[in-house]
């Protein structure tokens, strides 16, 4: 239930405390399929740590405009449009940053790359949106995150052989993060109200 009693001072801290959950949790999210491909696949530490970092970075100005956006917009319509946005962004990185362009690397999974971008804003929007209706969609978010990750672990353990372990990942990648995202999608659109903001204060 909102609290009209929050002041304006509270009410930034309130938003500077959903900016930390936001960036920490969509960070968590890529760090799996981040680990399955740097670690599990590649052996790079480093580049796990760097895209971390990224993530972090690319986060904290998603959450500056997803907040525009639920300011201007009725909510249902302000998260498709951040959905769509987050993976056109995505791919944009993905094209001109890391070269998997569909004239660059044909065998990139151009869908499982945007879901995975998609999934990287939309699960920690999803977490700080104080609707207590949308509680059962964040236990099934949590619980399919325990369940992939077990997954992948699973797989890095008992696949003895290099090549099917690297099809195996990357194929629970695209699938995994496709599943995410639709689960999520339909969710939020199944439960939201139309109420125009993701940083308002809680009683």
């Amino acid at each position: 239930m909102n609290d009209k009693r929050f002041s304006p001072q509270s009410s930034r801290m309130r938003s500077a405390g959903n900016w930390l959950v936001f960036v920490l949790v969509g960070v968590i999210t890529a760090a799996v399929g981040e680990m399955q491909f740097s670690v599990f696949i590649r052996g790079d530490w480093a580049n796990l740590y760097g895209s971390m970092f990224f993530n972090a970075l690319y986060l904290s100005g998603a959450f500056v405009l997803a907040n525009i956006i639920f300011s201007l917009l009725p909510r249902r319509a302000a998260f498709l449009l951040t959905l769509v946005l987050a993976a056109i962004g995505g791919l944009m990185v993905e094209w001109f940053a890391i070269g998997n362009s569909p004239w660059g690397n044909p065998d990139a999974s151009q869908i499982g790359m945007a879901a995975y971008w998609a999934c990287l804003v939309i699960v920690p929007l999803i977490i700080i949106d104080p609707d207590s209706r949308l509680r059962p969609l964040k236990r099934r978010v949590g619980v399919y995150a325990l369940i992939y990750t077990a997954l992948a672990l699973a797989g890095q353990w008992l696949i003895p052989s290099a090549e099917w372990r690297f099809v195996y990942h990357i194929g629970l990648v695209v699938l995994g993060y496709i599943g995410l995202l639709v689960g999520c999608v339909a969710g939020y659109l199944r439960t939201a109200g139309n109420q125009p903001t993701i940083t308002q204060p809680v009683g």
